[in-house]
Formats: structure tokens, sequence, C-alpha cells
């Protein structure tokens, strides 16, 4: 656009000896295209804030409303899986006709996320993802800090301890 204003040409007069005032009318017109430019600028750089700022809000609404769902889940599931251990239990005393419930709810778990993790014995202890309830005296300086065995299952959600596995663990003593 700059490069338009430049294009007129003024005649050295009009023919009725006016040329100072189209001198003037162009030097007028110049300035406010100057203006009404500078306030375009200003508009678009003010609408390009506007629109950056609705995208964050759009990220930040879904990201509120997922950390609010994961945290509405971890609380049920969390009820859920004390549920879960009772039927396992009463299962392992013997209950044979609990054995098919246990499997459907870990499968209706499993449907929604739900992983439940068991460590092995030997496997390094992690305070993330292990709860010790136990600790096992060894001798062996290479099971230090390793489970020694698992009392209790542990849940992750996508990832996320849900409830850590409850374990003992191996402690080295010399």
């Amino acid at each position: 656009m700059q490069d338009d204003i430049h294009d007129v040409v003024l005649e050295e007069e009009d023919g009725e000896g006016n040329t100072a005032s189209l001198q003037h009318k162009n030097k007028e017109l110049r300035e406010k295209l100057k203006r009404t430019e500078a306030e375009c600028g200003e508009n678009l750089a003010g609408w390009q804030r506007t629109k950056a700022d609705f995208v964050n809000l759009q990220r930040r609404m879904r990201e509120a409303e997922a950390s609010a769902l994961r945290t509405g889940m971890a609380r049920i599931i969390t009820e859920v899986v004390a549920v879960f251990d009772s039927l396992e239990a009463a299962a392992a005393s013997g209950a044979s006709d609990i054995a098919p419930i246990v499997r459907q709810l870990e499968a209706a778990l499993q449907r929604h996320g739900v992983l439940r993790y068991t460590p092995q014995t030997g496997e390094r202890f992690d305070p993330e993802r292990h709860e010790p309830m136990q600790v096992v005296a060894t001798t062996s300086k290479e099971e230090d800090n390793t489970i020694a065995s698992a009392l209790q299952s542990g849940y992750l959600l996508d990832s996320a301890v849900i409830r850590p596995a409850r374990v003992s663990v191996f402690h080295f003593e010399a």
C-alpha cells in the first residue's frame, strides 16, 4: 500500500491556479492513509492476541476437564478396588462362586483403562509404585531394596498409580 501513495502526480495548477490546495490535499490524504494503516495494524495485532488467548483458553479448559475426569475416576476406582480386594480374598478362601465375579470385575476395570499389577520377587523396589508393608532381612547385598513378596496388587489408571502395590522389601544386613 505504501508504494501507491507515491504514484499521485500533481500538476502545476488545476487550471484555476489552485496548485497549493492540491498539494495540501495530497499531504492530508497521505497522513490519513498512514494513520489508517497504523490503526489497521493495531487492530490486526489485537485480533491475533485475542485469537491466541482464545486458543490457549480452549486448551486449558480441555486439560482441566481431563484432569477433573481423571480425579473423579480415581476416586471411584479406589472404592471399587477395595471391593475387588474383598472379593479376591473371598475367592482365595475357597468361595468358588466368587471367582467369576472377580474376573468380570477385573475385565470391566481393564476396559476403562485400569490395570492391575503385581510386582515379582526380586524386582527393584520403586516408592512410586510400591508401598512397603514389611522389611525382610537378607544377607545378600544383591537382594537389598528388592521385592521379597507382593502382599497386595497395585492399580494404574492410564499409567498413573491409583493404589501402589503393597509389598515386603528385602533389606541387607551384614
